[in-house]
């Protein structure tokens, strides 16, 4: 036999592999019709290990589940049960400045007895009327906003309570309000934090009431339509 014979006698013998669909599989010879997979396994991205470490044993997820078994379901920022209702209603129509100053009621307006009061800034050229005492705080190169109340004077639980209403916050997990005392030396809260959305008032020192968030615009908006 030739040396051309003994090759194509070789070729018919040795089974011919192939792919297809992402599989491999061998064909026999030609009078086979026979096609056999080859076992093939997928790999996960994470081990067993990751995946209980990752997903199923996360300290943010095992909080979640605990929350829910505490309160029997989802946990809620605010619900209605511990938001108060509004006691005082707006008595007067402001006009804000682009500055942040609203003029006071005309003196036809009659202002209500109300149990706590609020000062405007005071020295001001030809004894003009003051701001209201109402700032933007932004802390932690920025990532963090709150808004402080000054000058608040009389009802303090009485004006925390209003000011719960109208800003549609809770009274906080810890069922009352923070103070300098219960968020420490450095003013934080809970991990260094100070207000925020569980805990979203609190007294600072010196009286100021600090609010989590930036609601400059609503508090404003709110005491000057108390007419103050």
């Amino acid at each position: 036999m030739s040396l051309f014979g003994v090759a194509r006698s070789v070729a018919k013998s040795t089974p011919a592999i192939g792919r297809h669909a992402n599989s491999f599989f061998a064909i026999t010879s030609p009078s086979s019709t026979t096609i056999t997979p080859l076992a093939t396994t997928i790999r996960s991205k994470h081990s067993a290990t990751q995946v209980k470490r990752l997903f199923k044993n996360n300290p943010a997820r095992l909080r979640i589940l605990k929350k829910q078994q505490e309160g029997g379901g989802a946990p809620t920022a605010n619900t209605s049960s511990s938001i108060p209702e509004r006691v005082y209603p707006q008595i007067f129509q402001p006009t804000f400045l682009s500055n942040g100053w609203s003029a006071p009621p005309p003196p036809e307006v009659q202002i209500p007895n109300y149990p706590f009061l609020i000062t405007r800034t005071a020295g001001k050229p030809n004894n003009a009327v003051g701001f209201l005492p109402v700032y933007r705080d932004v802390r932690v190169a920025g990532t963090k906003r709150t808004t402080i109340i000054r000058n608040v004077q009389g009802d303090i639980p009485a004006f925390l309570s209003e000011l719960c209403a109208v800003l549609n916050l809770s009274i906080g997990k810890k069922k009352g309000i923070l103070t300098s005392a219960s968020t420490g030396k450095h003013g934080g809260g809970e991990a260094g934090r100070g207000v925020n959305s569980e805990n979203p008032i609190r007294i600072r020192t010196g009286g100021a009431i600090e609010v989590n968030g930036d609601r400059a615009k609503e508090v404003k908006l709110w005491l000057a339509g108390l007419g103050f």
